[in-house]
């Protein structure tokens, strides 16, 4: 029997809660290896994210004569990376500033294309997540920065994720960002020579993360209207999966270097990236709501 989609989505804030649960107490039983300051930090963290998680009440409503409704309070909100409930609420907070902005570039240039690009690199230890993230958005912005890809991108909005891979014997991680890039109105017009093949966008990737390898690189299309929207969402929604914190074959517990690899790596960093249009349309905004503001005589 297919379950509805609000059971489906009361499951789904279950397992978060769940996931920060088991991430607070394998940190608290984390051991001290990065060094005393970190390992404090770490700590004064796994309280945060215990008691977020303590918090959060979850339940499943269904009034006489009603449509069904998840009632969700969490009034002790930690903001960790790696608190699932925390970061669904980001994502969606993120969702609708970006959705204005967006709104502002199609009033704006209702003709825009936009591409859904998807760009990778190869595993390694968990144990290097910290350097892998480094690496990818150092590469990042040596790709954007690159002149194919200035002339031929006006803008983007990229969220960064971490992928956990492997065995419980031997976890590894891929890091790989998603991005929506708003085109030139020309890039789909062979004859203005900005158009990128999939081949093309490979080997820049390549260039760009210093790589030996050609790294996964996947671009489609995406038609403006909700198609849009939708990929935005795929953009900024977690930085972990919550369902792969859990160690393999157990899903109660997370392994404890695993927990402690991941939150010294997310510790007060930004994997959602806004560039060009994306991030001087807010900036226009208020610039043009200030000046249509009448002055006092």
């Amino acid at each position: 029997m297919a379950l509805s989609p609000v059971t489906r989505r009361y499951r789904r804030y279950k397992m978060q809660r769940a996931a920060s649960a088991a991430v607070a107490q394998a940190l608290q039983r984390a051991p001290n290896i990065l060094g005393m300051a970190k390992h404090r930090r770490i700590q004064v963290v796994a309280r945060r994210i215990a008691a977020c998680a303590a918090s959060t009440t979850i339940k499943l409503l269904t009034p006489p004569g009603d449509a069904s409704r998840i009632v969700y309070r969490n009034k002790r909100r930690c903001r960790v990376g790696l608190c699932m409930p925390c970061a669904r609420v980001r994502a969606k907070e993120a969702n609708q500033r970006i959705a204005v902005r967006l709104d502002a570039i199609l009033a704006e240039a209702p003709q825009n294309r936009f591409i859904f690009l998807t760009v990778t690199s190869r595993n390694r230890s968990v144990a290097e997540v910290a350097n892998m993230l480094a690496d990818h958005e150092r590469a990042l912005n040596r790709f954007w920065r690159s002149n194919e890809i200035a002339r031929a991108i006006t803008g983007h909005v990229t969220g960064i994720e971490i992928a956990l891979r492997g065995s419980n014997d031997a976890r590894e991680a891929g890091v790989h960002s998603h991005t929506v890039a708003a085109v030139h109105p020309d890039y789909f017009d062979r004859k203005a020579d900005l158009y990128l093949s999939q081949r093309r966008l490979v080997h820049l990737w390549r260039r760009a993360l210093r790589a030996d390898y050609n790294p996964i690189c996947h671009v489609t299309a995406v038609p403006a209207g909700d198609n849009v929207r939708a990929s935005l969402r795929e953009c900024v929604k977690y930085a972990v999966a919550p369902h792969k914190l859990f160690e393999r074959g157990n899903a109660k517990t997370v392994d404890p270097l695993v927990a402690l690899y991941l939150a010294d790596a997310l510790y007060k960093r930004r994997l959602i990236r806004f560039g060009g249009v994306f991030a001087t349309t807010r900036r226009y905004r208020a610039a043009k709501a200030m000046a249509a503001k009448p002055s006092n005589p």
